[in-house]
């Protein structure tokens, strides 16, 4: 079979695009094209339609049932190529980082003690480059804030969990659960969590009155919050690192933005010598999470019979 042209035909299938596929392959559009031609006449079918006047890369319905087959030839070859390599077991993992620093540590080291000889790759992205990552199956398994339709990518509930408020610690303030309205938008450190938190958050505030710093990432929390006035919305597991190093205080909001919910995605088709890390990862977030010592709200429950 023409492992080239196999190849050429899955990069266009899934960057939509001769151009994109021709730049990911590091190779020239006619180079890529003439591949994928002779690729069709060893299949005796026509996979992608090359009519005038189309904007994007259509596959025709040859193509679209030849694209299942490529997908497990891919996986076949990637697990070829691991077994070359020696190594017997490897998964490769991404997250945003703010999961990847907080909620995931507890989940990571269980996987290396239950699996010591396992390679580990972690990464750490946005989730739109997360979820073109697991497309182009350049990770096994990531960690993503928001749910989309991407082809060929599962996603799956992993956990959700509340935001809370933190402040700096101050002697003889009370902890019971503090309105949105008493709090002034001027001294917050700003994070956008999503789209339902920014709707939530203009409802209380507008954008009047905007807040003089905005944050892209927890980690500088630290840094910035400096006066006592200040204050910060995060999520829970967050909220209680920050807490632990003793110089914040954890609140609830009488009035809560929604759940802050996380999706475990991967390949529709996962790489073979993947599956069995993948279920040795699941299972260590469900032992961590049985032990409650990490997600606040994990879903689905167990026995439901979707493991995230």
């Amino acid at each position: 079979m023409y492992t080239l042209g196999i190849e050429a035909f899955l990069e266009i299938a899934r960057s939509g695009s001769l151009l994109r596929a021709s730049q990911h392959l590091h190779l020239s559009q006619s180079t890529v094209s003439h591949r994928l031609e002779e690729l069709e006449k060893e299949m005796g079918v026509q996979l992608i339609d090359r009519r005038r006047g189309l904007r994007s890369i259509h596959l025709t319905p040859a193509g679209q049932r030849f694209l299942a087959i490529a997908e497990r030839w891919d996986s076949l070859r990637r697990e070829i190529r691991q077994f070359r390599s020696g190594v017997t077991l490897s998964l490769s993992i991404g997250s945003v980082d703010s999961v990847n620093a907080f909620v995931l540590p507890p989940v990571y080291r269980l996987l290396r003690q239950r699996a010591p000889s396992m390679k580990i790759e972690l990464r750490t992205q946005q989730s739109a480059e997360l979820y073109a990552l697991i497309e182009h199956r350049e990770l096994d398994v990531a960690f993503v804030l928001h749910e989309r339709f991407v082809p060929n990518v599962v996603v799956k509930t992993f956990f959700s969990e509340p935001l809370v408020l933190i402040r700096p610690v101050r002697e003889g303030t009370p902890t019971e659960p503090v309105h949105p309205r008493d709090l002034n938008p001027r001294h917050e450190l700003y994070i956008n969590w999503g789209p339902l938190f920014q709707s939530w958050h203009e409802q209380w505030w507008g954008s009047r009155d905007a807040p003089l710093v905005a944050l892209d990432t927890a980690q500088l929390i630290m840094a910035f919050m400096t006066s006592r006035d200040q204050w910060a919305i995060v999520p829970l597991s967050m909220a209680r690192a920050f807490e632990a190093t003793g110089h914040f205080t954890v609140f609830t909001l009488t009035v809560p933005p929604p759940e802050r919910t996380c999706y475990w995605i991967e390949h529709k088709y996962p790489r073979a010598g993947s599956e069995e890390g993948l279920a040795l990862l699941a299972e260590c977030a469900q032992s961590i999470r049985d032990q409650g010592r990490t997600f606040t709200t994990f879903l689905p429950s167990p026995g439901s019979g979707d493991p995230y």
